[in-house]
């Protein structure tokens, strides 16, 4: 053969071998670049995890490069407990849930990464400003909202109509408020026994009689003080108003150190209680009740120097240990863009978070209006503070004591308020 020939056989060999190389190694290459994120969601159900991972798969199929394992954790299973322990064995997921406070805990102990350097200004802008305030530790911004919630007043219309009571069409004064419970309470056969109830309450929860206290101008601490004010007047004047609507005016259900909430709902839609505090995806819940369906309204709580209702939120945290902080915040941005956002609070019926859903059709009914509404002139969080668990644990105790009758409101606030100052000066 001559040796021209030669080379051009070996070129032609080295071409095919590189080729071949070339073959194999783009996709090595392609595979290299795919990274995974894990995102795990405290609490969920059936219904929303399925969701979830619905939009988990036209996040992947839009970021081919980018793969989502998803994990639900259910609030039986305390997840805030895990993400810790998980954290402590730098084991937590790149992106993950919690219920507000919860992330000012993580952020606080260094746990979470500022998405400052991440999210464009638009994008910050269109959140509601509570919700940006809230998740801002320290001056950065270490979370942001999936979804809002506020407690609203549900009213049985037709229990009002009966009683000659007049539908919320504004929030009513603390005033009006007791005068149409009392005559929402009612014994209907005449047996001496109260058939129905006026208000629906439980004092197993801050949420139900916090908002009572700041209507009223006030709190139990003075966050900004760093201080106790459990037994400023205005905390009694109206722990002693929400007492009395117990106790004095027995407008009430039995057993209201005990009952919980959802007893209540259920007394609600059995029609034993015409008026009760609560949010969201219970007003979604009763929506699906046939028996209900034009019976019941929502309205604003009622008021005295200023309107206030118990707000909340879960939150998108992004891990200071995740590997993948790009492809993270990619994830977040993408699952809470407008779109998926709506479609979160379409199927578990709470508010959303951005501004520019407000002209969304969908959230234009009367209900979540009202929602939005009370929200918006009188949604307050609970306490920021690092202490705030404490806080609610010794706030529950002296209020169920004045409850019951153990105490007066007066004594009842004044051992609070050494609780407090005990628990503020802890370490």
């Amino acid at each position: 053969m001559p040796r021209f020939s030669r080379v051009l056989k070996r070129f032609a060999l080295v071409s095919v071998a590189c080729l071949a190389v070339m073959l194999i190694a783009v996709p090595l290459a392609s595979a290299a670049k795919k990274v995974t994120i894990t995102f795990w969601q405290a609490g969920g159900s059936p219904e929303t995890s399925a969701l979830v991972r619905q939009l988990i798969d036209e996040f992947e199929a839009a970021n081919p490069d980018i793969q989502v394992n998803f994990q639900a954790i259910p609030w039986a299973e305390d997840p805030h407990t895990k993400f810790q322990a998980a954290i402590v064995g730098g084991t937590i997921a790149d992106v993950f849930t919690v219920g507000d406070p919860f992330e000012l805990v993580l952020a606080a102990a260094g746990g979470l990464e500022p998405l400052d350097a991440y999210i464009p200004q638009a994008t910050k802008n269109d959140f509601l400003p509570q919700f940006i305030e809230r998740a801002t530790y320290n001056g950065k911004l270490y979370a942001l909202p999936w979804f809002g919630t506020v407690r609203a007043m549900f009213y049985r219309k037709d229990l009002l109509a009966a009683a000659g009571v007049p539908e919320p069409t504004t929030s009513w004064t603390w005033e009006e408020f007791l005068t149409y419970a009392k005559k929402l309470t009612r014994d209907l056969n005449g047996d001496g026994v109260i058939d129905q109830y006026g208000f629906g309450t439980s004092g197993r929860y801050v949420s139900q009689y916090q908002p009572f206290v700041r209507q009223n101008g006030v709190d139990f601490v003075d966050e900004k003080r760093n201080v106790a004010t459990a037994n400023d007047a205005a905390v009694i004047e109206a722990m002693q108003f929400y007492i009395d609507l117990v106790r004095t005016h027995k407008v009430t259900p039995p057993g209201i150190t005990t009952i919980n909430l959802q007893e209540i709902q259920k007394m609600f839609a059995e029609g034993k209680v015409a008026m009760f505090f609560d949010c969201e995806d219970t007003a979604a819940m009763f929506s699906k009740e046939p028996a209900l369906t034009g019976k019941f309204g929502i309205g604003m709580l009622p008021h005295k120097k200023g309107h206030a209702a118990y707000a909340g939120t879960d939150v998108l945290v992004m891990s200071k240990q995740s590997k993948n902080k790009e492809a993270a915040w990619k994830f977040i941005e993408f699952f809470l863009s407008p779109k998926c956002m709506a479609e979160y609070c379409k199927l578990t019926g709470f508010s959303p978070a951005r501004k520019s859903l407000a002209e969304h059709g969908y959230f234009k009914d009367p209900i979540r209006q009202a929602f939005a509404k009370q929200l918006e002139v009188g949604g307050y969080f609970y306490f920021k503070h690092p202490k705030a668990s404490s806080f609610s644990s010794a706030i529950r105790a002296e209020v169920q004591e004045a409850m019951e009758g153990k105490k007066t409101v007066k004594q009842a606030m004044d051992d609070l308020q050494k609780k407090l100052e005990e628990i503020l000066k802890q370490p």
